[in-house]
């Protein structure tokens, strides 16, 4: 034997080795409930080779939910977005903000700015631009549109007053983006979580997605629920407590909504005393689910908000009113809860993009109870610091899902790219902790481009599953066995060798999937025996290359040689064609489609392998270092 021979055994040893523990962990979870297999796999093992394979939905049973993804509202924040920023670009084309301060302009600036021009949203997708002055409109031209908002259009024009609306071919690519980014995002929180066995598919033309969780319990199943639709946007947006817009409302409007409006004094800036500020408050009971026509305080003070016009630059935030705030809360039961509204402005220059990590801590000051803490990464460390140092004895809320948390003041400018969450105050120790836990999650994860509605949910019995792969592992394994038991009578020697390629493709192809922690579902199990077939398929012509090479009274090693080097073409091109297939399987299929295209492409790659590589390493063995005279190759 020359050392080539050797070098390539190694390497085929080696390639078994560790495909064995790679797949080894996996063995255990692949076992049916409450069955031990024979040897599991040791903790050095396990800690090694942490991937495992994962049963997928029609094997293990689990819940399948359905999701739409509310582009529109997607769309909506996009366009917000834009009139924010535009008012900032504006300062700069009208000269009164140079290029640097667009990010970092002051509230007084904006105020002279907006003296000039008004930038209002229209609808769900417009931008209303409204002059001063007609030289500052004349300065206001499509070529400065397309430069600084090339997603946004001129709809029309009259005099001073321009609309904007975003463009429709960009709006396709929204969609598509805002499901992209919605899968990530709720694969992220699921990874996070620790349930890296559910699958996320995003179907970007119907506008939803669907998750698969195999095999959880129904305590689980609430909790995927949360952390899935729960939005996590955060924002940090001060307060404007000098306004008046809340004291101005009429009176009868706000009974009639059953709410009613009290006062507070509030701090409004160092060089101002300070302030009365009027907010709104409703009271009462929270509903339960089963009663479909009860309103809860909440919904009450959400739903006055949405009927009245706030002004476009400010915005009322509701907030679970504390009973240490609430003055009357005395007069109410103790199954009572009241919310209030903050009147804060819009724009804001931190969120939660600029958050780089979130953990649970625990406040002294507050009893031991858990809180949020936050770090924001350099550039919102950055405009943290200059938000807070611009807006000092102001108060800020901390506003989560449209939702203030907390409304703190700012007693002193904030370095260090830290801040703190504290989560209601009615909630007790261990259901704090829970959604302390479950916030961390989600801003983690990062915030959801746009809220998601549920559409559908299933809840698969695991007997279901159970049967499902029964059946279709019968089917492979008799297939197979089918398959081995031919080449051995009709092939003999060669037949022999065949079959233990067939074992290695299986055991590198499973040991793949580990690795990757892919899900094996029942269309996954359908590809593993088309690939094996396939397997069988290269072994047969290389046999039949051989056995023309000894037909022609060549030796038995010029015959082996000669066998591969003329049917390496021939097994080449029938692989590679057949991945080609299966990419573009992966390409324009969805759910069960790319799983069968994933794992076809996987079982050729490794059938490649086998077939060509480890098995002539095999037939070297026999006619080189066993020195068969005679191959029987049937």
């Amino acid at each position: 034997m020359d050392r080539s021979w050797y070098l390539r055994f190694t390497v085929v040893i080696l390639a078994i080795a560790t495909a064995w523990f790679a797949l080894w962990p996996s063995l255990d979870g692949l076992a049916a409930d409450g069955e031990d297999i024979a040897m599991p796999a040791p903790q050095w093992v396990r800690d090694v080779f942490p991937g495992r394979i994962n049963p997928g939905l029609d094997i293990k049973g689990g819940l399948r939910l359905m999701y739409e993804v509310e582009v529109d509202e997607y769309i909506r924040d996009r366009r917000d977005r834009y009139s924010e920023q535009m008012v900032r670009q504006l300062g700069v084309l009208l000269g009164i903000l140079d290029d640097d301060e667009v990010d970092s302009a002051s509230r007084e600036k904006l105020a002279e700015v907006q003296e000039r021009v008004t930038v209002q949203r229209v609808g769900g997708r417009g931008i209303r631009v409204t002059f001063a002055d007609q030289a500052d409109r004349d300065r206001f031209d499509n070529q400065w549109i397309s430069d600084h908002f090339n997603d946004l259009r001129r709809s029309s024009a009259d005099g001073l007053v321009v609309d904007l609306t975003m463009r429709e071919d960009r709006l396709e690519e929204l969609r598509k983006t805002a499901v992209e980014q919605a899968v990530r995002t709720v694969s992220d929180r699921i990874d996070t979580y620790g349930l890296r066995e559910a699958t996320v598919i995003g179907r970007e033309t119907e506008g939803d997605l669907i998750v698969e969780v195999p095999g959880a319990d129904e305590a689980s199943f609430d909790t995927i629920r949360e952390l899935i639709a729960r939005t996590a946007r955060l924002e940090f947006k001060v307060l404007d407590d000098e306004a008046t817009y809340v004291a101005q409302l009429p009176a009868e409007e706000i009974e009639a909504a059953g709410l009613e409006r009290r006062s507070e004094v509030a701090p409004a800036g160092e060089a101002r005393p300070q302030v009365s500020t009027s907010y709104l408050v409703a009271t009462g009971e929270p509903c339960d689910e089963a009663d479909e026509a009860c309103v809860d305080p909440r919904e009450r003070l959400q739903a006055f908000i949405e009927s009245i016009e706030v002004p476009d630059d400010h915005q009322l935030i509701v907030s679970r009113l504390a009973r240490s705030e609430d003055d009357q809360v005395e007069e109410r039961t103790r199954d009572e809860e009241s919310w209030r509204t903050y009147y804060v402005f819009r724009s804001t220059d931190v969120s939660g993009e600029d958050v780089a990590d979130a953990a649970v801590t625990y406040d002294q000051n507050e009893g031991n109870r858990p809180v949020v803490s936050i770090t924001f990464n350099s550039a919102g460390a950055t405009k943290f610091e200059e938000m807070t140092g611009r807006n000092v004895k102001r108060r800020m809320a901390i506003v989560l899902d449209d939702r203030a948390e907390s409304a703190p003041v700012i007693q002193t400018r904030i370095g260090g790219g830290r801040a703190q969450i504290t989560l209601g105050s009615m909630l007790d120790y261990n259901k704090l902790l829970d959604e302390a836990n479950q916030l961390v999650v989600v801003l983690r994860a990062g915030a959801l481009p746009a809220p998601l509605s549920p559409a559908n949910e299933q809840l698969i019995g695991p007997t279901l599953g159970r049967d499902s792969v029964a059946k279709g592992a019968t089917g492979a394994l008799v297939g197979v066995g089918l398959v081995i038991l031919f080449m051995l009578i009709y092939y003999q020697v060669a037949g022999l060798v065949a079959d233990v390629m067939v074992v290695l493709n299986l055991l590198f192809l499973l040991s793949i999937m580990a690795a990757f922690e892919a899900t094996l579902t029942l269309p996954g199990v359908a590809a593993i025996a088309l690939t094996i077939g396939m397997a069988v398929d290269a072994n047969v012509l290389i046999t039949e290359r051989i056995r023309e090479e000894l037909r022609q009274g060549k030796s038995t090693r010029s015959a082996v040689d000669q066998g591969f080097k003329r049917a390496f073409w021939s097994v080449f091109d029938s692989q590679v064609t057949t991945f080609i297939a299966g990419v573009v399987l992966f390409q324009y299929g969805t759910g069960p489609i790319k799983g069968f295209a994933v794992m076809l492409m996987i079982g050729i790659v490794t059938s490649l392998f086998t077939g060509i590589f480890c098995s002539k390493v095999f037939f070297d063995w026999i006619v080189r270092g066993l020195k068969v005279e005679r191959l029987r190759v049937g």
